[in-house]
């Protein structure tokens, strides 16, 4: 009943931030730690430190976004770096055998990111 819960949890958020154009890094964060506890099957504390990471890269994230001082590449460069420390503290968090699944959603989130470089704009 449980994974049912968190099914059908993840897959509301899923639709949510699908037509949410403007959705706050909490709401980021809960949608993301709903995903990632179906795929990884955290634990409630798990659950719980990962959302104050994730919401941390988020925020922090935005304010890079919002950041009209910076050029796009060096934006491109602090989210990645942001991003590489999000995935080192949320791997020291994991059990052994949740870090492979965590990795397979970042190779995941790297393919996404290519996906558009590769296909031209159609207008």
């Amino acid at each position: 009943m449980k994974k049912l819960f968190l099914a059908v949890s993840a897959v509301l958020f899923s639709l949510t931030l699908t037509f949410a154009q403007d959705i706050n890094p909490e709401e980021k964060a809960k949608a993301t730690v709903t995903e990632w506890t179906t795929q990884l099957k955290l634990t409630e504390e798990q659950q719980v430190q990962v959302y104050n990471i994730v919401l941390e890269h988020k925020k922090a994230k935005l304010a890079i976004k919002a950041d009209t001082a910076q050029t796009e590449e060096t934006k491109k460069q602090q989210i990645q770096a942001l991003t590489a420390d999000l995935d080192t503290k949320v791997v020291e968090l994991l059990t052994e055998e949740q870090k492979p699944l965590y990795l397979k959603i970042v190779e995941q989130r790297e393919t996404k990111k290519k996906e558009p470089e590769a296909e031209p704009a159609v207008q």
